[in-house]
């Protein structure tokens, strides 16, 4: 009600997109039109009558829902703080309106929508209507790219949304629980963990409702109270973060903090493929090769990591974004009939330039067996593990639309990770969390020493990288999954914790420094950006005697989920703090870490049905952790199973070593899961 008896209290929401490429504005105008047509809603006009009765009527005018502004690009950031400033008549003003901002050579559309209307409609929506009409008009080949602007530069304060009532923290934590893992019949009582969610999904519902809702959560509160009901009872408010960056449409961007110590350490390896990401699959049924490509285009186009090139200058390194109108000027896709001779260990070996094309190549092979094999080569400065679940996601919608002929049309715009390079850049570390990694990690020993006493070293100590496999039986899923829930731990801590315990075994440790994996993604504006945003954490763990496996869980749990919090300091960064020399690596020499519910094996859905893909295991040949263990959950055909991968320096650590560490692991992990089923 406030907002039609004090509607300049209220002010619209406020989205701009620049447009690429240079768009044919009578067109675009007729797309908008075409919107305004097909939601009445949009243009109407409120009025209260002497009675106090609220008349609502539509305007078939569509020109007052339409301006057009021809301005220099220096005047952007003006223009935006009037239109933001602006408020809004219900009698006279429609509660949407779209400006088409023209510039010297660019074009941008600023896109406002009253909360009046919030229930109905949201911005992402409506341009996302908007582009799908303008390629309606101009054809699948004229593809429309929309940039979002992040507008903090605007220095105009957002309305906050208001923290939730109490009352309803149970409905609104479920409610994100349904929505994230898709599962709408889920109860306040259900238990997060037992409808499929894991630790990446964890933090992408821990940052929906601090950003939506100002509901504070973190990652112990998930593993101790892993329902709606009982996380409402624990759950902190406080007022919504507001998103924040510059307006800056400029195509070039600073390296991300993250991003930066992978380029320093890409570099001290001279640039090797040891960054490279070689994922394979293999299509179980007959995949169409023209479609897919097709697809893999739209993801470009849609992810701009995916078309980014890395350049430096005068010792500074930054990133570029490819316009799509001169993608056709990188070769990235190869079909079956261009692979002859190639397999995926050389295409795995090649060694990218990232100052000159793109950081990812698309090759088609045949298995023996006449099946199609995928290997997706793509470089690490561009991904993430979370960024290949969004990429498989969105490659089986793109493949489903273009099937019928269609361009996808997506359910939001993404914003790029060269806005959070730049935010960051603005931001600098953030010295509380550095203090908090420093004060845990300071004085601890360094690297792995074990018991070779009774094991042969090799004579060769050139480097030599080696892997093992260890599998688990089709119960056992099921049974360390219950042991963990029955610790408040998770599957990813309880390996962890089995693999420490082992190693303080082989190697009598009191303490040692194991290096794990973080998401990186602090802003969840930015959860479906893809793009290199992790960072090596390192947690040191203390052993004392007689300590029991539980309570070792407990204090290991404890710290892992505890430190997620302060999980955007790159490494790097954390050593300099503690006076370890560059020269001197990194200060573990173990890396353990899980690929929950790996995205690598799934399928793609069709109207015509799904066709399945598995992954194929990528050979191992070069390693930067003296042991690395990969947790493999998958999921396939509605069932669990896990697995570990074990990465080595074979010329450190002696295969009869690693072997028997392998055996003790799996031995340990399978007696707790005899608990579990006992």
């Amino acid at each position: 009600m406030q907002q039609l008896q004090e509607p300049e209290q209220v002010k619209y929401q406020l989205a701009v997109w620049q447009v690429n490429p240079y768009p044919d504005l009578t067109i675009l105008h007729k797309s908008i039109a075409q919107l305004l047509e097909i939601h009445t809603d949009l243009n109407v006009r409120y009025q209260f009558t002497d009675d106090g009765d609220l008349y609502k009527y539509p305007d078939t005018d569509f020109s007052a829902c339409i301006q057009t502004e021809q301005i220099q690009e220096k005047q952007l950031v003006t223009l935006l703080a009037q239109l933001m400033q602006q408020s809004w008549q219900p009698e006279t003003t429609p509660p949407f309106l779209v400006t088409v901002i023209s510039t010297e050579n660019k074009v941008f559309l600023a896109l406002r929508l009253h909360p009046i209307l919030a229930q109905q409609f949201t911005l992402d929506d409506l341009i996302q209507e908007v582009q799908a009409a303008y390629i309606s008009v101009t054809g699948a080949s004229h593809q429309l790219e929309l940039l979002p602007l992040d507008l903090t530069g605007l220095n105009i304060p957002a309305t906050p949304a208001q923290p939730a009532n109490i009352e309803s923290l149970p409905d609104i934590i479920l409610a994100e629980f349904r929505n994230t893992l898709a599962e709408p019949d889920m109860t306040a009582d259900d238990d997060f963990f037992d409808f499929g969610g894991h630790s990446l999904l964890a933090t992408r519902v821990i940052g929906n409702l601090q950003k939506n809702h100002g509901i504070k959560l973190n990652f112990n509160d998930f593993f101790k109270s892993p329902t709606a009901g009982a996380l409402a009872k624990i759950a902190r408010q406080q007022q919504p973060a507001v998103s924040a960056a510059e307006v800056q449409p400029d195509q070039s961007a600073p390296l991300t903090l993250a991003q930066d110590f992978l380029w320093q350490a890409y570099s001290a390896f001279d640039f090797s493929p040891i960054y490279n990401l070689p994922f394979a699959i293999e299509f179980q049924q007959p995949v169409n090769e023209e479609i897919l490509h097709q697809a893999f285009n739209d993801l470009i186009i849609r992810h701009i990591g995916l078309r980014t090139l890395f350049k430096t200058d005068k010792q500074q390194t930054r990133q570029y974004t490819v316009p799509v109108a001169e993608l056709n000027q990188y070769k990235w896709f190869w079909p079956v009939s261009d692979s002859h001779g190639v397999t995926l260990s050389s295409e795995a070996a090649y060694k990218f330039d990232l100052t000159r094309e793109l950081p990812l190549r698309i090759r088609l092979l045949t298995a023996d067996n006449g099946n199609t094999v995928l290997s997706f080569l793509v470089h690490h400065m561009v991904i993430d593990e979370w960024s290949l679940n969004t990429i498989m996601t969105d490659l089986s919608h793109a493949y489903a639309a273009r099937l019928q002929g269609q361009a996808p049309v997506w359910a939001n715009t993404v914003p790029a990770i060269h806005e959070f390079a730049r935010r960051q850049q603005q931001n600098g570390i953030n010295r509380q969390h550095l203090d908090y990694w420093r004060s845990r990690l300071q004085g601890a020993k360094k690297g792995l020493t074990l018991n070779t006493d009774t094991i042969t070293l090799p004579e060769n100590t050139a480097p030599q990288v080696k892997w093992l496999e260890i599998r688990f039986d089709s119960a056992f899923h099921q049974h360390i999954s219950a042991f963990a829930k029955l610790h408040h731990a998770s599957i990813f801590s309880v390996f962890y914790t089995a693999i420490a315990t082992i190693l303080q075994k082989e190697g009598n440790l009191d303490e040692i420094v194991i290096g794990t994996s973080a998401s990186g993604r602090t802003d969840p504006n930015y959860f479906d950006t893809v793009g290199y945003f992790t960072t090596m954490v390192a947690h040191r763990t203390r052993f004392t005697p007689q300590q029991s496996f539980t309570a070792l869980l407990a204090d290991t749990s404890e710290q892992i989920n505890e430190s997620m919090d302060y999980a955007d300091i790159p490494i790097n960064y954390i050593q300099q703090a503690l006076g370890i020399p560059d020269n001197e690596g990194l200060m573990f020499d173990v890396y353990i870490h899980i690929h929950s519910n790996n995205a690598l094996n799934g399928q793609l859905s069709t109207a015509r049905g799904a066709i399945p893909y598995r992954q194929i295991l990528p050979e191992r040949n070069e390693s930067m952790f003296g042991l690395h263990f990969e947790i493999m959950e998958n999921q396939i055909n509605n069932q669990y199973s896990l697995s570990m991968i074990i990465t080595y320096q074979a010329h450190r650590y002696p295969t009869a070593l690693v072997e028997r560490i392998a055996t003790e692991v799996q031995q340990l992990l399978n007696d707790l899961a005899k608990q579990a089923s006992a």
